[in-house]
Order: structure tokens, then C-alpha cells, then sequence
């Protein structure tokens, strides 16, 4: 599997000069299977790029499989600028736990945009997900579950060939610790994407109950998990490249395989 990052930030894009090395776009992840089909997780902003490059790339799939964690803004404001979503010859499996042909179609009502969701002429299939569910696409066999949220967010465990990739995005510590079940839901995996929008002082300062965690968190149920690469995700939008790249040092320091995702980063497992 080819682990690409479209969007690394939460909350809300944060274009600026110091924020090139890690991006500025919301959450959007696309991992290519070993067959060339594409896994979307979530639709912020960084999904209009992935798009455009989508369209380029010569007899890519027709089908696509876009998997949303939650519909809070930073993770589907992006859908309305998903190219591929106009054109009459893609077909789309949307999948989550929520309504999202509702949610979508909501979004996409005048005032709020200019095109409804019917005039998006792709062929769009919406697959509503109970918690703990398990699938297949294209191959894989895809898990979900329930992180800790303000709104309930699905987690996705993505297996293809005995290789496992986590997407746990917007997730906070119960009562200082994450549940033993989300340790037992990413054990093992090859390669896990961890929300780390906070430091650990920055989350005792005001920040305990906005469903986020740290890189702190992030460590250790990595490390609990017997997870083999780390990457730290989420990005606080006032955290700059300077700032993001001294967590990871200090991350890097306790548990060395791990990274902080950075738009365009490709990882292979």
C-alpha cells in the first residue's frame, strides 16, 4: 500500500509562510492499493488537489472509495472542489457512519454553495457504517471504530497482504488513557496516523473535552499497541512548520520511528 498525504490540518486550513513544510490544508489521506484502486480518508481541503492530480493520471480507476471519519467543516469542506465528482464516468462509494447523502446535500444548498449535490454528475453510492463494521474494497478488508469525540468519529483499519494502516483522526484520552479497546482495534499495525493536534501543556490549558489528543497520547498507545511507524496528524492550525517540526524531534526521541505528516509525503509499506 502507497500512503499519500493531501491534508494534514485540523480545525482549519492554514495557508501561510510558515506553514510550506506541513501544509496547509485539512484532513484528506489517499491510499493506493496494490491493484491501483484509491481509499479517500475524509474530504477536507486538501482533497481539491488530490482531485486535480487524480484526473492527470492515465488509466486510473473509475471507481473510487472515499471514507468519512465525521462531517465537522475540516473534513468535508473540501468535497464540493472534488473534481472527480462532476464528471458523469466516476463512480463513488462514500462510506460512514453518518447520513452522508443527507450531509452532503445539506453542505451543498444554496445559500451555502452555488451547485447542489444532484449536479454533481457522478454516479455516488452511500454506504451507512455501524460502529465495528468490517468490509471489503477492492481487496482490503476495512474495520471501523468509535473514537472519542464531541461528534462520534469512525477510526479505519485499512488490510491489504498482511500490512495494516490505522487512520484515527480527532480522538481524545478518556480519563487519561485511551480505551483498551482502541489499543486492541490498532495493535499491531504497520503503520499508524494518530490525531496529535496538541502538546501536553497546551491540552491542560483549556483544551480537555475538544476531543483532541497529543503527541504524548499518540506515543503511548503507539508503543502499548506494539504499532511499528507512527505518524503524528491533526495539525493545530497555529502550530507552524518551526513549532511541528520540534514535536516531532521530541516524539522522535521517544519512540524513533515516528513522523509528522507533511502534504505530498508518499510512505510505502
Amino acid at each position: 500500500m502507497k500512503i499519500r498525504f493531501w491534508g494534514t490540518r485540523g480545525s482549519i486550513p492554514a495557508p501561510a509562510h510558515n506553514t510550506v513544510e506541513f501544509g496547509g490544508n485539512t484532513s484528506c489521506v489517499e491510499i493506493i492499493l496494490k491493484g491501483g484502486d484509491s481509499i479517500i480518508l475524509d474530504a477536507g481541503t486538501g482533497i481539491r488537489p488530490l482531485g486535480i492530480d487524480y484526473l492527470s493520471r492515465n488509466g486510473a480507476p473509475r471507481t473510487l472509495h472515499l471514507m468519512i471519519s465525521h462531517v465537522h467543516w475540516d473534513h468535508i469542506q473540501g468535497f464540493p472542489f472534488f473534481l472527480p465528482a462532476y464528471h458523469p464516468d466516476f463512480t463513488i462509494h462514500i462510506y460512514s457512519h453518518l447520513n452522508m447523502q443527507k450531509t452532503l446535500s445539506y453542505q451543498m444548498t444554496p445559500p451555502f454553495f452555488p451547485v447542489t449535490l444532484d449536479e454533481m454528475k457522478s454516479n455516488k453510492i452511500f454506504h451507512t457504517l455501524n460502529f465495528g463494521a468490517k468490509f471489503k474494497v477492492a481487496g482490503a478488508t476495512v474495520r471501523t471504530h468509535e473514537l472519542n469525540h464531541p461528534q462520534k468519529v469512525s477510526g479505519y483499519r485499512i488490510e491489504e497482504d498482511g500490512k495494516a494502516i490505522i487512520y484515527s483522526t480527532d480522538t481524545e484520552p478518556a480519563g487519561g488513557s485511551h480505551p483498551g479497546t482502541l489499543e486492541t482495534f490498532v495493535k499491531g499495525a504497520d503503520l499508524m496516523l494518530f490525531d496529535a493536534q496538541y502538546t501536553p501543556q497546551e491540552y491542560i490549558q483549556g483544551k480537555v473535552g475538544w476531543g483532541h489528543s497529543t503527541y504524548s497520547d499518540a506515543l503511548l498507545l503507539a508503543k502499548a499497541a506494539g504499532v511499528k511507524k507512527l505518524v503524528l496528524y491533526h495539525h493545530d492550525p497555529t502550530h507552524d512548520d518551526d513549532f511541528i517540526r520540534k514535536l516531532e524531534e521530541k516524539a522522535k526521541g521517544d519512540f524513533p520511528d515516528t513522523v509528522a505528516a507533511r502534504e505530498g509525503m508518499i510512505i510505502e509499506i
